[in-house]
């Protein structure tokens, strides 16, 4: 449906009003209760309704497809492709609760919302510094062998064009250690909703596709690029099918 463009500059500046005000109450939420003594389970719940209630308030449809791919609960490790600020709460919403964020440093920093992510179990990933990035990289996989799962930006930042950026192989060494599956996924729509270089969220629609998970069993170390490489593959497929 066409709307006028009147209407649509009014609801995208409603959106993004929104999109800050319930990043912030969310966030204020998961450190008072953290604070309180809560479950970290119960603080992903948390994290979990304020993916949905942003994308609601913003009047952006979410869809998901390719969960009957996922043959167990957890323990995955789910890459995927990153065009916009959307694709975080996108995939908070939409994929298998219980998962972990291994997120850059910086967001970290910011007020309220850096450590009610932390408190909510992401995990930082300094890339100037690799002791305290192997740590990271060892904590989140004790995490997965234990059920969690996790999700990383292989690009490690977000494409301009939309199109897929080269796939960066250090946070991969989180699946090889804790062998377990890799699934690929790809984001369709968050862009056209919220570009890079924007500050408006415009009404639209996000579809999160998930694909076959890719067995790491047996895999070493030195085969981490390798790895991207089919991954890059496997997400280009599914944002050209889909």
């Amino acid at each position: 449906m066409n709307l006028p463009k009147p209407l649509v500059l009014i609801i995208s500046i409603w959106g993004t009003a929104w999109a800050a005000f319930i990043t912030i109450f969310i966030s204020s939420l998961v450190v008072v209760f953290s604070l309180l003594g809560a479950s970290q389970a119960f603080l992903l719940k948390i994290a979990r309704s304020w993916g949905r209630l942003l994308l609601k308030g913003a009047f952006i449809g979410l869809s998901t497809k390719g969960f009957e791919n996922l043959a167990q609960a957890g323990g995955y490790v789910f890459v995927s492709n990153h065009t916009s600020a959307l694709d975080i709460p996108a995939l908070q919403a939409g994929l298998p609760p219980n998962f972990h964020w291994l997120a850059k440093k910086e967001l970290f920093k910011i007020a309220i919302f850096g450590p009610a992510i932390r408190r909510a179990g992401a995990l930082p990933i300094d890339r100037s510094n690799n002791r305290a990035a192997v740590k990271s990289l060892v904590e989140a996989a004790k995490c997965i062998i234990e059920g969690d799962s996790a999700v990383i930006f292989p690009e490690g930042t977000r494409s301009e064009d939309g199109g897929l950026l080269p796939f960066k192989s250090g946070g991969l060494a989180l699946a090889i250690r804790a062998q377990s599956p890799v699934v690929p996924v790809a984001i369709i729509g968050a862009a056209r909703a919220m570009a890079p270089n924007k500050l408006l969220i415009a009404p639209g629609h996000i579809q999160v596709v998930l694909g076959e998970p890719i067995s790491t069993a047996g895999m070493k170390m030195p085969q981490r690029d390798e790895l991207a490489g089919i991954l890059k593959e496997r997400i280009q497929e599914l944002i050209e099918k889909n």
